[in-house]
């Protein structure tokens, strides 16, 4: 599921505590970079509900880590991100693969990691490259490169900090 950063915002200033505790599981941030080199503070002005497929200045795109039920999506072992719409996360960018990677939650270490799933273009966490079908830890805020698009990975709270943070702007 993917939704701007207002739709959070308006939902946590309805009901906080509700909000909050719908988070459940990390997120993946597309933030597009601002038209002007600043931030132009309007994203609280969007539509509410509005579903974006790319993020526009202003309004990041929050990407929630988890399976889509019911899309036929025949990976069972993580949540897929690519291109197409048979992806549990969608990445609307010619530059990312039809599959390009996928993302695993180690119940054993309590960590999530991402694997590139051989894409075209690559896959990068904190700018270091990652080899094809290697898991790797993921740390809460990581900057993941997947072909040209910039993402962060936030845990729910570091995800609640950024909204309120962009809030104060």
């Amino acid at each position: 599921m993917s939704f701007g950063l207002s739709v959070l915002a308006r939902r946590l200033m309805v009901d906080p505590a509700g909000a909050k505790a719908s988070l459940k599981v990390p997120a993946l941030l597309w933030e597009a970079p601002p038209q002007d080199g600043t931030d132009s503070g309007h994203w609280m002005m969007t539509d509410a509900g509005h579903s974006l497929r790319r993020p526009r200045a202003g309004e990041p795109l929050i990407m929630l880590v988890e399976k889509v039920p019911g899309r036929k999506n025949p990976f069972a072992m993580g949540v897929t991100v690519g291109r197409v719409e048979s992806n549990d996360i969608i990445v609307d960018d010619g530059s990312v693969s039809r599959f390009h990677a996928w993302l695993q939650y180690d119940e054993r270490l309590h960590t999530w990691q991402l694997t590139d799933a051989e894409s075209k273009n690559g896959t990068w966490i904190n700018g270091q490259k990652l080899p094809g079908k290697q898991r790797t830890t993921l740390a809460d805020g990581a900057e993941l490169k997947l072909g040209d698009v910039l993402l962060r990975f936030l845990l729910p709270d570091a995800l609640l900090a950024f909204v309120d943070q962009a809030s104060r702007r």
